[in-house]
């Protein structure tokens, strides 16, 4: 983000006029988080996006965690399509200065929600084999796309210390603490608000992780640790999108 540019990012904690259309609960979030430069990923995204950066450096992180309680506004859970397991890619950018998230990528275990979301919400669904497991406090996630590009994805970690609150001029609130996400639709960039309480977060302790998820978009795989959270449970609730420019 150029030193000119300030953005609000506690404003977009606030809950969003309107209803939502949809509702669902994040369970059992591993954050991992890597540093590039910025010039790394500038191609990667569309031009009517702003590279939102921490420190000169731009952000790209994966994140694998389980869908529960998914239903549209009041309407129940349909049984059987109401929860499955999904890992995002995303990077962090700005449009008129509204912080937010653009998804590289996003696997889901289950077709049919994944479609739903890739036709009506512009995500970059795909399908996947995914077994997520938990044992004795330790949780293992391990992904293989079923289509093209080719990616696979394993993790193991466990949860450590509670995390204070994090300072809104923070790293881990720049990474963590996004309530939109843009999408791009024949030529058109649409903005899709999210709401949920602020995250609470734990360090993660990763013991294992092999992944290719960052390869597949054309850039190298990194080799560093990333700097990891995990939250336990996060209720979201979901608005339309929304042409924005």
């Amino acid at each position: 983000m150029s030193a000119s540019v300030v953005l609000d990012r506690l404003a977009m904690r606030a809950r969003p006029e309107g209803t939502p259309v949809m509702h669902q609960t994040w369970q059992k979030l591993l954050f991992m988080h890597w540093s590039f430069h910025p010039d790394e990923i500038r191609a990667l995204i569309p031009g009517e996006l702003e590279l939102d950066t921490f420190e000169e450096k731009a952000w790209i992180s994966v994140t694998p965690f389980t869908v529960t309680h998914l239903h549209l506004h009041s309407l129940p859970p349909i049984p059987g399509l109401s929860s499955f397991h999904e890992l995002n890619v995303r990077t962090y950018v700005y449009h008129r200065g509204i912080p937010g998230v653009w998804f590289f990528s996003l696997d889901a275990s289950k077709l049919i929600p994944a479609m739903g979301a890739r036709a009506l919400f512009m995500l970059p669904y795909h399908d996947a084999a995914v077994t997520f497991e938990e044992s004795a406090g330790e949780f293992t996630f391990e992904l293989a796309r079923s289509g093209s590009p080719a990616a696979h994805f394993r993790a193991g970690w466990r949860p450590g210390l509670r995390l204070r609150d994090p300072d809104v001029d923070s790293l881990a609130f720049f990474l963590v603490e996004r309530y939109c996400y843009f999408a791009l639709r024949d030529g058109t960039i649409y903005m899709t608000r999210i709401y949920h309480p602020p995250w609470i977060l734990d360090e993660a302790i990763v013991s294992s992780h092999a992944s290719t998820m960052i390869g597949a978009l054309g850039i190298a795989e990194p080799g560093t640790r990333p700097i990891a959270h995990f939250s336990r449970e996060q209720r979201v609730d979901i608005w339309a999108p929304a042409a924005v420019g």
